[in-house]
């Protein structure tokens, strides 16, 4: 059994939520303050057994900005399940059978949490009286599941389910206890948590094994034997003589009580309390997790908590499970991110976490992707990838291939600019920051290089019906051979290039504008207002004469002919091409500085962007 639909209205910065999940993992990424936690404590509040009643009364600051609760509102957070079917799995026999209180179709249930309005509310509300003097002390919460119908006995779909519907059934949490849901906070004191009872997973393993009745009785008849041992000794049994000597000189004879020194008599709970976790490598042997580190500590819970899962789900008394994480990257190196991230994809129970780490969406298929966008009315809107209009089965598997650690930083950004290559990457913030006092980085724009001109894939993220972010195409209009280092018809080339400018243009919408150059980004920024800057970086990299000869012209510049403007650009993409485009664009930008001009498209890219 899992979750199949979320839906959430009205809590928070979510006015109205309604996405599908996966049955394994689903990865839920945006930029800082899009909603992330508040969807997971979502989750909680409609599931979690173990969340206390008090955290379930909401206040005014749940509902969502705007909201007038001295009239009847209603915060709503639904829940469907999915694959509980017991006719061919014995192992679902328990989540078919607490399904069944909750189910509204073939093999689907809905759980929901409500913050309404209390029932004299309500009761007023039928007799007609007109409602508009509520407090938040006026509202109450519920839990409740099955389905909803309107006076016609239709069922109401939950993205419709008003605050004076009423559902059949109440939850019972002895029954919803069943559904097991485990959440793991981003600030976690993992050493902490593998030591404390209430949260170890080893405690959880141990009792998940089913150990038999005469294991656990060999054992405690064991530690008796020990204990018994223990206590014989002459010195403990003189230590217990001393204390018990000093405890009557404290008291006196009538309050005093008999001491002996020994082990508390063993019961399997009190050994299960008592067992911790040693570890070796090279370094040590049999240490506590104290003297490893965050990461290996939090990699350790992680894994524990898989393995638990595991061992549940192939129990026929389980009932479903649930993994919540916030941020599963915490303290680990990305190596070791991507590695911990693998695992989470390969396992058959569900998890449901969120990242800011782009070397976790880099390895993450788009269908286990949630994008999260925060819109300027403090709303947030949810957008899954895979699932954008238009966005075919080959571009599926181009963004995949291409979305990598550098490149999925655009999951994250609040503003796209996507450029060719690393010179654009290098240059354009450098060059905006000294000409133009613009600091990208502030604005909340992140040039993402694709290395090629295959746009129209990324393109299709971003629309009306797609990820709400803004994204600036930034590309070539007019490349020649000397640029490209094609000794193909340079008429050809230009056609070429020209028509797919064009075919760009035709996915521009209200999200996405195209910013073509006159030429090549090298030769649009090679005017001869910037060749000191460049002259600059060919000294360093070794190149004099070439620094020299760019210099002259430079002095020069407001004497020159089209033809030696034209003679210092090839000058300067030669030098280019003889160090590397992306190395002599990273060497341009120290001596940025000396520069004087940024091509318009740039700038009008920029400012369309802001």
């Amino acid at each position: 059994m899992y979750i199949s639909r979320l839906v959430i209205r009205n809590f928070r910065n979510f006015k109205h939520l309604d996405v599908e999940l996966n049955a394994g993992l689903t990865c839920i990424v945006g930029e800082n303050n899009s909603g992330k936690t508040n969807l997971l404590y979502a989750i909680r509040l409609a599931l979690d057994a173990n969340l206390p009643a008090f955290r379930r009364q909401l206040s005014k600051e749940d509902f969502h900005q705007g909201l007038d609760i001295t009239q009847p509102q209603q915060i709503l957070i639904g829940v469907q399940f999915k694959d509980f079917s017991a006719d061919e799995d014995e192992k679902k026999i328990k989540e078919h059978a607490l399904a069944q209180e909750w189910v509204v179709g073939d093999d689907l249930a809905q759980v929901c949490y409500r913050f309404l309005p209390k029932v004299e509310v309500r009761e007023r509300h039928e007799e007609g009286s007109a409602i508009n003097d509520l407090t938040i002390d006026s509202y109450e919460w519920e839990l409740v599941a099955g389905p909803v119908t309107d006076d016609n006995g239709n069922e109401i779909d939950l993205s419709n389910i008003e605050w004076m519907h009423r559902f059949n059934s109440s939850v019972k949490f002895n029954r919803l206890s069943a559904f097991r849901v485990e959440y793991l906070h981003p600030i976690r004191d993992v050493e902490e948590d593998l030591k404390r009872y209430s949260t170890s997973p080893l405690l959880r393993l141990l009792e998940a094994q089913d150990i038999p009745e005469e294991e656990k009785n060999k054992l405690i008849d064991t530690l008796k034997a020990v204990n018994k041992e223990v206590a014989e000794q002459d010195d403990i049994k003189s230590l217990a003589s001393t204390i018990d000597a000093a405890f009557e000189n404290a008291v006196g004879p009538v309050f005093k009580l008999a001491v002996s020194l020994g082990m508390a008599p063993p019961t399997f709970r009190g050994i299960v309390r008592s067992l911790t976790l040693l570890l070796t490598d090279s370094g040590m042997a049999e240490v506590d997790p104290s003297r490893n580190g965050l990461g290996l500590n939090n990699a350790l819970y992680i894994a524990m908590l898989l393995k638990y899962f595991q061992i549940r789900s192939e129990s026929k008394d389980t009932a479903g499970q649930v993994l919540l994480i916030e941020e599963p990257e915490a303290h680990l190196h990305p190596q070791l991110q991507r590695v911990i991230f693998g695992r989470l994809l390969s396992k058959d129970c569900q998890v449901i976490a969120s990242s800011h780490s782009t070397h976790i969406t880099s390895r993450a298929p788009l269908a286990n992707l949630l994008i999260l966008t925060r819109e300027p009315v403090a709303r947030t809107l949810v957008t899954r990838p895979s699932a954008i209009t238009g966005l075919e089965e080959e571009d599926v598997a181009d963004l995949e291939r291409y979305l990598d650690a550098t490149k999925s930083v655009l999951l994250y950004a609040k503003r796209v600019m996507l450029v060719e290559g690393m010179s654009e990457m290098f240059l354009i913030p450098v060059l905006l920051k000294v000409l133009k006092g613009i600091d990208i980085e502030e604005q909340g724009i992140s040039i993402v290089p694709i290395h090629g001109v295959h746009f129209s894939c990324y393109m299709r993220l971003f629309g009306p019906d797609a990820i709400h972010k803004k994204c600036a195409v930034v590309t070539d209009g007019d490349p020649r051979p000397s640029d490209s280092g094609n000794d193909g018809d340079s008429e050809e080339q230009d056609e070429v290039l020209f028509l797919r400018v064009d075919q760009l243009q035709k996915f521009e919408n209200d999200f996405v504008r195209v910013f073509p150059g006159q030429t090549t980004f090298e030769r649009d920024v090679a005017d001869v207002a910037n060749l000191r800057m460049f002259a600059e970086a060919a000294r360093n990299l070794g190149a004099s004469r070439t620094a020299d000869s760019l210099m002259k012209i430079y002095k020069r510049r407001d004497n020159l002919g089209d033809g030696e403007k034209e003679e210092a650009r090839d000058t300067v993409l030669r030098i280019a091409l003889r160090f590397g485009k992306a190395r002599f664009a990273q060497v341009c930008a120290r001596y940025a500085k000396y520069a004087e001009m940024v091509p318009n498209y740039i700038i009008d890219s920029v400012k369309w962007l802001k």
